[in-house]
């Protein structure tokens, strides 16, 4: 069985909340697509996993896990597994991501810990990746995590991601805001850590909070002006890869969905302009 699907370019979306699910449930607000926290929706009823068929039928969805935990020692959660399965024969995503991480000794749900960069680990994830992809018949996306402190490591983190996804030919979620964070502490180029991503596996993007000029940014029609670190990796992103699928993640406050769809709209007036002057 070939898991070597081409998967579509999905446009901008945004990760569906509670707060949310009204306005989708009985509108259809302009967005491109959806993405859900897997582990919201694996043991829910079927009362809300109804919502969530109504929401699909208007949108495409993406399913984003955080418990797969693909470099821990210990035996893949099979239940886990199981669950998964069954929820993407339900929901038919557009695609499944996880992070390229490890939960720690606790096995705590969401624990989201950067791994050894070694060969030894490649070995290991490689292998475990090779089990989950043949099991639910489809490639995965992994994330990258933010690397804390400064540690001495066998492999650097991008020639690490870039075999990990070569040699289980699984494909990259890059997160800008961890991919900055890890760039920081670690003493590295994020511009050079995109430029060393193979372009056929990069398969979406996490943009976070993206801090625009005042007098840019007071309508969504608006082609804003934007001076933001983030927003250079980005279009670091855009001249590497071109039109990449996007999620704006808003983590420390959750806005109301008439900001983030402004939102979405005027980044996605500054990415097609970036894109036209190239």
């Amino acid at each position: 069985m070939s898991l070597n699907v081409v998967l579509p370019n999905l446009g901008f979306g945004l990760r569906l909340r509670t707060d949310y699910l009204h306005s989708f449930i009985t509108s259809r607000p302009e967005l491109d697509w959806l993405e859900i926290i897997t582990e919201n929706y694996l043991t829910a009823d079927e009362e809300i996993l109804g919502q969530l068929d109504t929401i699909r039928s208007n949108y495409p969805i993406v399913m984003h896990g955080i418990s797969l935990a693909i470099g821990s020692p210990w035996p893949l959660d099979q239940e886990y597994l199981n669950q998964l399965k069954k929820l993407v024969d339900r929901v038919n995503p557009a695609w499944i991501s996880d992070h390229l991480c490890w939960k720690g000794a606790d096995d705590v749900q969401g624990q989201l810990l950067p791994l050894p960069y070694s060969e030894d680990t490649l070995d290991h994830v490689v292998s475990r990746i090779n089990q989950v992809q043949e099991f639910l018949g489809r490639q995965i996306l992994l994330e990258n995590v933010p690397v804390e402190q400064k540690t001495s490591q066998e492999i650097p983190e991008v020639e690490f991601i870039r075999e990990v996804a070569d040699r289980s030919d699984s494909l990259i979620l890059i997160d800008v805001g961890n991919l900055l964070e890890s760039s920081l502490n670690q003493g590295f180029s994020a511009i050079d850590y995109i430029n060393q991503i193979p372009a056929g596996r990069v398969q979406q993007i996490h943009l976070p909070d993206i801090t625009f000029e005042t007098s840019s940014a007071d309508t969504c029609e608006s082609s804003p002006q934007i001076i933001d670190p983030i927003w250079q990796i980005y279009t670091e992103i855009l001249d590497r890869f071109g039109h990449v699928t996007t999620m704006i993640e808003r983590e420390d406050t959750i806005p109301t969905l008439k900001g983030m769809l402004c939102d979405i709209k005027k980044i996605r007036k500054a990415a097609e302009e970036h894109l036209g002057k190239r």
